[in-house]
């Protein structure tokens, strides 16, 4: 009699048991795992949001210091040229050019973070408007191209 108790005190999880563990865990991971799949879009989309900040308060500044829009997205880094034209084709104040009006590591425009691309920025030049270049839609259904 004595030995039966011992042997059961000792045998392990059950059958039923283990399936028990398994089904609490599968259920904790599909909680936990599409809210760490979604925090790195959240991060891009901020960062995107800081970016096309960034660069229109860039652009809003030049044209105030020049008299117009930056003929292109290189002229918020790099002084334009004595005669150089805006956007809507009026002859910049270079005097006034107070740049640079961005400062990157690399000295480029800051990368989209969802194309991975400094070249990718839609920038309409009349307006002075500039828009991620990625065809992506956000969480909340919006084109990031249309931020």
């Amino acid at each position: 009699m004595m030995m039966r108790m011992v042997s059961r005190k000792h045998r392990g999880f059950t059958l039923i048991e283990m399936l028990i563990v398994i089904v609490v865990i599968a259920i904790l991971a599909l909680i936990v795992i599409p809210r760490l799949l979604g925090a790195g879009r959240k991060a891009k989309e901020a960062a995107l949001r800081g970016d096309l900040h960034q660069l229109r308060n860039a652009i809003q500044q030049f044209e105030a210091d020049c008299g117009d829009y930056p003929g292109s997205e290189s002229q918020l880094m790099t002084a334009p040229s004595a005669g150089a034209t805006g956007g809507t084709g009026i002859a910049l104040d270079v005097n006034g050019w107070q740049g640079p009006y961005l400062r990157t590591a690399d000295g480029n425009l800051p990368k989209d973070p969802f194309t991975e691309s400094s070249t990718t920025w839609s920038y309409t030049q009349a307006t002075g408007h500039i828009q991620s270049g990625s065809t992506l839609t956000a969480i909340n259904g919006e084109a990031y191209s249309t931020w």
